[in-house]
């Protein structure tokens, strides 16, 4: 600054001087800090960027970093290698663990909800036989025309470790073997682990793995139609992706007063009491309320309706060897091979955009009130005018997010591009459901921990069939840790992704209803549709009949009647043949789908 200036503002210092210390100024000062500060602290500048202001909320640890959409998305493996089945031949090289598929000129039945088309699900027919021959069925008959196995003998854990081994240079190099859980004790209590009590996202690499965790509990009966599910899903799930997945049982010790984890003599004796066929113990991981009352000692609810998520969460923390978490249960069936099913719901969620994701979860597909699924996809997409309820994170106070920032301020300025390719953090089985809207609800007002109380966005996505991620899990794991948040275990992981911005998907699988172009019924299901929703986030009415005809839904019966027709055995007089199946000579077929819930007669 030269001479010339400073001598024409030297007769303006001083007024400058008493203007900035003077009284009204400091006021001003002050006003303006704590009006600022209050701004970070509801979010109101947050909402494109990271996270301000909750760092000092007592009991919080310092958060784990953002993640890039580029996290997961993730280049193709290479071409599977063919594994060994338990015959002891290469599947590959070994007719008799083949499934049977037919195909047939008649028309395929068009489902009450959901799609084969939009998913790339094979459209194919089997009979009983050709589905589950190959893992037991049938062997006791004289007609069965496949080499039989000695089943106690075969050791699935060591099949699919074997089966990881050869493909292991297809995968990253942070994918490891699973540790038979018999010689590897990793579940422990708290005050005694050897890990730490909080992982983030950011501590792993990917592996590229999914497993797929059976949820069965001590004194289980498994009948042999379990049996062949079990080995169905080990079989064409991990054997033949090239150990793509795995599969565990996570076994509940319910009502046992052995404390499993003392030794490993004392999980030994408790796997033997708990009831688990030879052929799986190795694969079984024992868990107990012992365990989640150590790690969550402020969740005095471990219930399933309320924590069934729990025993996954850990599950993640101490197998953090996999990307995704697969929670499945035993009353469920694929009626086509399991490992392709399992597939295109991946593929689908990876292709699945973003932008208006939950949206269209809100809202069932139905082929014969909209059309296809562009038809379905576009409909939502007018109706909500372009704009994304979950565009990045959807804020609550408590919750440090740590999903990607989108790459435009607005869900407008995105032509669906976002999250394309990248694997989804979660993938629910069935419709979501706004907390907020749903008034009849019965978990509608129980939440705990959160300032909001009831306030707070919350869905839920019944049945907890779902896939959730390691960074998911974790993420839940550590809010249930350090401040003892909880909402029920149906709305648990939907709304916890949705907090952290992260992906969610709803595949939309084939669901059939037991009476044929049942419209009324339907209706009462569609409810006016995305076209009709004011809101654009599910139908203004959420009231529906009973699921008691669905393929799936939590509290259908139709499943198990499906299922005993499709074995041979006659339908129960007045009850009539189910449409959906086909009769070819004298042989019962079923279409490609997954059902639930298939319960023990």
């Amino acid at each position: 600054m030269g001479t010339g200036a400073v001598n024409r503002l030297a007769p303006v210092w001083p007024k400058l001087r008493r203007a900035v210390l003077s009284r009204q100024a400091l006021v001003i000062v002050i006003a303006f800090g704590a009006v600022w500060v209050l701004c970070l602290q509801l979010s109101v500048f947050s909402s494109w960027g990271p996270p301000l202001g909750f760092t000092d909320i007592p009991g919080l640890r310092k958060g784990p970093r953002r993640m890039t959409s580029a996290y997961n998305t993730l280049p193709p493996l290479t071409e599977r290698i063919a594994c060994y089945g338990p015959r002891g031949y290469l599947l590959s090289e070994s007719p008799d663990d083949e499934l049977r598929e037919d195909e047939f000129s008649m028309p395929y039945p068009m489902p009450f909800t959901g799609s084969h088309e939009a998913l790339g699900l094979d459209v194919t027919w089997m009979t009983a036989e050709g589905r589950y021959a190959a893992y037991g069925l049938g062997e006791d008959k004289e007609s069965y025309n496949r080499s039989k196995v000695d089943w106690d003998k075969v050791d699935w854990g060591k099949l699919q470790n074997d089966c990881f081994a050869r493909n292991k240079m297809r995968f990253p190099s942070a994918a490891k073997q699973f540790d038979n859980p018999l010689e590897v004790l990793r579940f422990g209590f708290r005050n005694d682990t050897h890990i730490p009590e909080v992982r983030h996202w950011h501590d792993f690499n990917q592996t590229q793995r999914t497993i797929l965790v059976i949820r069965a509990w001590r004194g289980y009966d498994y009948r042999p139609e379990d049996r062949h599910h079990i080995r169905s899903l080990i079989t064409e799930s991990v054997l033949r992706s090239g150990g793509e997945y795995q599969v565990v049982l996570l076994v509940d010790m319910r009502e046992s007063e052995e404390n499993i984890f003392s030794s490993p003599e004392a999980y030994r004796l408790g796997l033997e009491n708990a009831g688990i066929p030879p052929e799986f113990r190795s694969i079984a991981v024992l868990w107990d309320n012992h365990l989640l009352e150590s790690w969550y000692p402020d969740v005095p609810e471990h219930r399933t309706m309320w924590q069934v998520y729990q025993p996954m969460q850990l599950f993640a923390l101490h197998y953090p060897e996999f990307d995704h978490f697969w929670q499945l249960e035993l009353d469920m069936r694929f009626t086509g091979h399991a490992g392709k099913f399992l597939d295109r719901l991946a593929d689908f969620a990876r292709r699945e955009p973003r932008k208006q994701a939950l949206e269209r979860s809100t809202f069932m597909h139905m082929q014969q009130q909209i059309g296809d699924y562009k038809q379905f996809f576009q409909t939502v997409d007018r109706v909500n005018n372009g704009h994304s309820y979950a565009w990045g994170p959807v804020r609550v106070p408590e919750i440090q997010p740590i999903g990607p920032e989108p790459p435009v301020r607005s869900p407008k300025e995105d032509d669906f591009q976002w999250g394309v390719g990248e694997e989804a953090d979660l993938i629910v089985t069935s419709y979501c459901n706004n907390v907020s809207a749903a008034e009849k609800w019965v978990f509608r007002n129980w939440i705990k921990g959160f300032e909001a109380g009831i306030k707070t966005p919350r869905f839920f996505c019944p049945p907890a069939i779902m896939r959730s991620s390691r960074s998911l899990l974790l993420a839940i794991h550590e809010a249930q840790l350090d401040l003892s948040l909880r909402i029920p275990s149906e709305a648990t992981p939907p709304s916890f992704a949705l907090w952290h911005g992260l992906k969610i998907s709803f595949p939309q699988h084939p669901v059939y209803w037991k009476v044929r172009d049942d419209f009324a019924i339907q209706e009462q299901w569609w409810k006016g549709g995305p076209a009709n929703s004011s809101s654009g986030m599910g139908p203004d009415i959420l009231d529906h009949p009973r699921g008691l005809g669905l393929t799936y839904w939590w509290e259908s019966g139709w499943p198990r009647q499906m299922y005993d027709v499709w074995q041979g055995i006659e339908p129960e007089e007045g009850v009539p043949f189910p449409w959906i199946m086909a009769k070819q000579n004298d042989k019962v077929y079923m279409p490609n789908m997954m059902v639930h819930p298939v319960k023990h007669r």
